[in-house]
């Protein structure tokens, strides 16, 4: 009979249940939190184990492609740009010069003295040197310093270097191309002896080249600090739409400056603004592995348009 009951006993033992985050072969702690094993249902008593807390990446939305390619373009940007600038010569006669609309902006904004023309073009100048530097300072500072990553550092210099030399070379052929007329040549023929009217630019008006590489450099500001994800504070979220004022402004100057009629600055805002975000979006594109549509200016002998690529 009691060796009944002990077969009994062991039988049963054997046939117990482990209580929660207990195993057979381990017995529970006392006084130890029960482990909840992932990938399975909380029992009840049972303490969820939270996963170690990890940074977002960075840059938030992944790297633009920037390779070999790229360094030989931009290369051979600047050696187009030297070409344009000063191997091609000025234009000596107008093909076109103001309008209606250009009149009235004008009357409206130059200022009634060289001196003051002279103090608002030289501001424009800053201006441009300081939007154009941003960009770059940003690459630098950001990624470089901030982060600590050089290689990203790097592909983002490039980028930007690129871009803003597009943007002039763009605009520099065009106002070889269109020969118009600049707004302070109509002083010219009262005053010859005003400081504008013995420069040698007289006729390549259209676009503004100041325009058009502000707005260049503000599209990447915009780039850097969306793309990048930058602002995390209250400066660098204003970044985007503080230099965007500044462009603008510069624009402004030009007018006041009497260096360019408003159809030139208008247009210049869009190319620059243009190419300033078409180049930095093929290279996020071709990194995500996408074919994007993409416009772009088309410029040669004879031949001013744009140029559409993409997949349809």
């Amino acid at each position: 009979m009691n060796a009944l009951a002990v077969a009994l006993a062991v039988v049963m033992a054997q046939a117990s249940p482990a209580s929660p985050g207990q195993t057979a072969s381990e017995p529970p702690h006392a006084g130890s939190p029960e482990t909840l094993v992932p990938g399975t249902a909380a029992p009840p008593g049972a303490t969820a184990v939270s996963p170690a807390p990890t940074s977002p990446p960075w840059p938030a939305h992944g790297l633009p492609t920037v390779g070999v390619w790229d360094v030989v373009a931009t290369g051979g940007l600047v050696g187009a740009l030297a070409v344009v600038q000063f191997g091609v010569p000025a234009p000596t006669e107008p093909k076109w010069a103001g309008n209606g609309f250009d009149d009235w902006v004008r009357d409206g904004l130059r200022l009634s003295n060289s001196s003051s023309r002279q103090t608002a073009s030289t501001a424009s100048d800053v201006f441009v040197y300081l939007l154009s530097a941003f960009p770059l300072i940003n690459a630098t500072l950001v990624a470089g310093v901030e982060h600590e990553r050089w290689d990203i550092a790097w592909r983002l210099m490039v980028l930007d270097a690129e871009t803003l030399l597009t943007a002039t070379f763009a605009a520099i052929s065009l106002q070889h191309i269109t020969a118009r007329e600049r707004p302070f040549v109509q002083e010219c023929v009262n005053n010859p002896g005003l400081q504008d009217c013995q420069t040698g630019s007289k006729y390549q008006s259209f676009p503004s080249g100041h325009t058009t590489l502000v707005f260049a450099a503000v599209a990447l500001e915009c780039f850097h600090h969306g793309y990048l994800d930058t602002s995390h504070t209250g400066w660098g979220a204003a970044v985007c739409p503080a230099t965007i004022a500044v462009a603008t402004l510069t624009g402004v100057l030009r007018i006041m400056a009497d260096r360019h009629w408003a159809t030139d600055v208008i247009a210049g805002a869009v190319l620059g603004g243009t190419i300033g975000w078409a180049i930095p979006a093929l290279h996020v594109a071709v990194a995500k592995g996408q074919t994007p549509t993409v416009v772009t200016p088309a410029i040669g002998p004879g031949m001013l348009g744009v140029s559409i690529a993409g997949r349809f």
